[in-house]
């Protein structure tokens, strides 16, 4: 072995050199495949953004369904929210949430002043967002809020 070999590190632990060859067993390869794919994929040089947990696309049409005090969803920022379990719970009561059970109620949403604490609130009841194609406030070309609770 030359004084180059002895300086390179083998990308798989564990290996064994037999004859100048290194060999290595399945999962040893797989483990050493899936330490380089983790490294590429958080590299920082790809311009996707924060990553994003991948959620279920409901249609607004599936949403009208759910439109009743025993059977509630709304949409805010283009995320469906299952809130049937909330409605007791609202501090402003449950008549306000019904109201506007199975739409799109993101315009009412802001003109209450909720707090931050609310939008937390959000996270415990989102179920989906609408598909790209029914959404207002997430989709490029189209209106767009700051600040968007994600």
């Amino acid at each position: 072995m030359s004084a180059v070999d002895t300086q390179v590190q083998s990308p798989i632990e564990g290996s064994d050199v037999v004859n100048g060859n290194q060999t290595a067993t399945i999962l040893q390869l797989a483990m050493a495949a899936l330490r380089l794919t983790k490294a590429a994929s958080t590299d920082g040089n790809n311009n996707n953004g924060p990553q994003q947990r991948p959620r279920k696309q409901i249609t607004l049409n599936e949403v009208a369904y759910h439109d009743c005090y025993d059977d509630c969803w709304i949409v805010l920022y283009d995320r469906v929210y299952d809130i049937t379990n909330f409605l007791r719970l609202h501090p402003g009561g449950h008549d306000v949430l019904v109201e506007n059970a199975g739409r799109d109620c993101t315009i009412a949403f802001l003109n209450a002043g909720h707090s931050a604490m609310a939008l937390k609130w959000l996270e415990l009841y989102e179920i989906g967002e609408l598909p790209p194609s029914e959404c207002i406030y997430r989709c490029a070309g189209k209106l767009t809020l700051k600040n968007l609770p994600d």
